[in-house]
């Protein structure tokens, strides 16, 4: 009887040893975690530093917030679908803001009477797909997104030639039509900012060839769209999160077209600057809570004003002058160059960001600019139509 008392003692005792060193183990993982996120703030003002906590803390409640509770809903997609089609804007939003806010348990994409897809609509189902993924990843329930084939063969061939069934996981038709990969830079979700150069080459290659601008307008097209677009994409999509971004650009010889899509599934571009050191200048114009997406980035476009974390803080009014940001901080100026770069090449610029829109025609006027009740990308993306040459 000593005995098996004495076994027990030693049970309880071991038994009390196993949890304190596994609770030494689960602090000595936290004070980790803390020492890796102070060394990559050390050398930061304290400005930047509280809003880089601020935004992390931002980015765990956005990604953790969504529920899939009601029934299967079926989303049915006629004609043709994207913002390069001549049925307009109109169309497209109210398509986007049918599907992107859903809280079914199944989605399913009914695409039997589509009879073309455009690159831009491709580009808002796989940021679906990857926010849903980014929302759920710690759950056990993660709703079901599925679409049925075309009775347009054209269109199920060219869901598989630019990526989509790689990324979504279906297999390919037996008879699929062909295409000429030289005018298409497929899907692509990127991780790493070292392929921006790839996928820009890839782009400028289909301007070269399948465009009549000449060496100096597509150097101006890199240097203030294609830069600034793959800055923007990497700077708010790369995160603890959201590790990439999409690329997808394609020639369509028919309509004499280039369609490119550049997008990312990060907050958005209203959550990036009221959570980024210039936030004050943001809040003074929009109150924080209000459904102002739209107004709020056609401010970003027209004002000097970014979201970055190495964004700069305005300068102090002096004597004689007025607040400033000091020359060469060159944060704010990236929607404002790329809309610019738009109107000097003929481009048509397009830029959603969660409930907000903003389309510049070919002259760059603005043509609309607006806020949804729900959100039409998850994420931001900037749409160009770049005019090409006819087949």
């Amino acid at each position: 009887m000593k005995k098996q008392k004495t076994e027990y003692t030693l049970y309880l005792k071991n038994k009390q040893l196993r949890k304190q060193k596994a609770e030494k183990i689960k602090v000595a993982k936290f004070k980790r975690k803390k020492n890796k996120e102070k060394s990559k703030l050390h050398g930061l003002s304290s400005v930047i530093m509280k809003c880089h906590l601020d935004r992390a803390k931002f980015r765990r409640k956005f990604y953790s917030s969504r529920t899939y509770k009601d029934p299967k809903k079926v989303v049915c997609i006629e004609g043709d679908l994207g913002l390069e089609s001549k049925k307009g804007i109109d169309e497209f939003l109210n398509k986007s803001l049918e599907i992107v806010d859903f809280t079914n348990r199944e989605l399913i994409f009914n695409l039997k009477k589509c009879t073309r897809m455009w690159p831009s609509a491709l580009t808002l189902l796989c940021s679906l797909k990857q926010w849903v993924e980014l929302s759920t990843r710690k759950r056990k329930f993660k709703p079901r997104l599925a679409s049925t084939n075309s009775l347009c063969n054209e269109v199920n061939s060219y869901l598989h030639h630019s990526g989509f069934y790689d990324y979504v996981g279906r297999d390919a038709d037996d008879c699929l039509e062909g295409y000429n990969n030289d005018e298409i830079v497929k899907i692509r979700r990127e991780k790493k900012t070292s392929n921006i150069e790839e996928r820009e080459v890839e782009i400028i290659d289909i301007l070269s060839r399948y465009t009549k601008y000449n060496k100096d307008e597509i150097r101006l097209f890199y240097a203030t769209v294609l830069i600034e677009s793959f800055l923007n994409v990497s700077e708010h999509g790369v995160s603890g999160y959201d590790n990439g971004w999409w690329v997808l650009a394609q020639y369509h010889p028919t309509t004499g077209l280039i369609s490119i899509n550049i997008a990312d599934n990060g907050i958005g571009i209203k959550n990036s600057l009221i959570t980024g050191p210039q936030r004050n200048v943001v809040l003074k114009q929009f109150p924080k809570n209000e459904f102002n997406d739209g107004q709020v980035i056609k401010y970003a476009t027209d004002i000097k004003v970014s979201g970055a974390l190495k964004a700069s803080l305005k300068e102090k009014a002096g004597l004689f002058s007025s607040a400033k940001y000091p020359l060469g901080s060159n944060r704010g100026n990236g929607l404002d160059r790329i809309k610019s770069g738009c109107k000097q090449l003929g481009i048509e610029f397009t830029l959603l960001s969660h409930y907000g829109y903003l389309f510049y025609d070919a002259l760059g006027n603005e043509l609309k600019c607006g806020t949804m009740k729900n959100r039409i990308f998850a994420g931001t993306l900037y749409h160009f139509n770049v005019p090409a040459l006819k087949g």
